[in-house]
């Protein structure tokens, strides 16, 4: 009976250990996912900033250009 609660301790550990590895792991795969999808919004945030500075530019350097032909 010994020999069985023995065995049932090292089973339970080896089912703890394995519990705390796929924990771990999981744990890893959830932080990669989080930092793609931040690096995503950055990139996505960066592309909107960049358009409407273009967009800013565009209309600036349009109205540059009006000036000149009006004032010479």
């Amino acid at each position: 009976m010994q020999k069985h609660t023995a065995d049932q301790s090292r089973l339970n550990a080896v089912r703890n250990e394995i519990l705390d590895i796929a924990m771990h792991l999981d744990a890893k795969e959830t932080e990669k996912r989080r930092q793609r999808a931040a690096e995503r919004a950055l990139r996505a945030r960066r592309g909107i900033e960049d358009h409407f500075e273009s967009r800013r530019l565009a209309t600036q350097f349009s109205e540059d250009d009006e000036r000149l032909r009006h004032f010479g």
